[in-house]
């Protein structure tokens, strides 16, 4: 059996995103994004009137423009769970 720590989903650099859907429609997801030096972000996205929506809005502009990208793949194609790494 291998485990993990809470560690290890936090990378050296870059982040790791995690888009987890909540139940209903239109999709909705909760977004955890850990960063290097166990720093984690956490928000909602949705869309409105096909608009991305982020709340509350990261203040790392970096891992926000990522978090928007991604949403256009979950859009097009909503999934019940979505991991990506993404460097800086």
């Amino acid at each position: 059996m291998i485990r993990t720590s809470g560690a290890d989903l936090h990378p050296a650099t870059g982040a790791r995103f995690v888009f987890e859907r909540e139940p209903g429609d239109p999709p909705r997801y909760r977004v955890h994004v850990y960063l290097p030096e166990a720093r984690r972000i956490d928000c909602d996205l949705g869309w409105e009137d096909g608009a991305v929506r982020i709340e509350p809005l990261p203040d790392d502009a970096w891992v926000a423009a990522e978090i928007a990208k991604l949403a256009r793949v979950l859009h097009r194609d909503p999934k019940s769970r979505l991991t990506r790494w993404r460097g800086p």
